[in-house]
């Protein structure tokens, strides 16, 4: 039902619809998809790192144990 539409519209104004393939270029697999990098890449769990000392419920820019725990 929605060919047929499609074709009656192309039909009506005159428009030209693409006489590519259907399957792809065998070079669109380069240009679409990004290849997996071979360099491994670190990344800190946040949830194991703890964000601030024992005795404070938020991090204090002015406590040392605070900035020790954080680095």
């Amino acid at each position: 039902m929605i060919k047929w539409i499609k074709n009656f519209f192309c039909n009506l104004f005159g428009i030209k619809q693409c006489a590519c393939p259907e399957d792809m270029d065998e070079h669109a697999e380069l240009y679409l998809k990004t290849p997996e990098s071979d360099v491994p890449v670190y990344t800190e769990n946040p949830i194991d790192k703890p964000k601030h000392c024992e005795r404070h419920l938020r991090f204090i820019k002015r406590c040392p144990d605070c900035i020790e725990v954080v680095k």
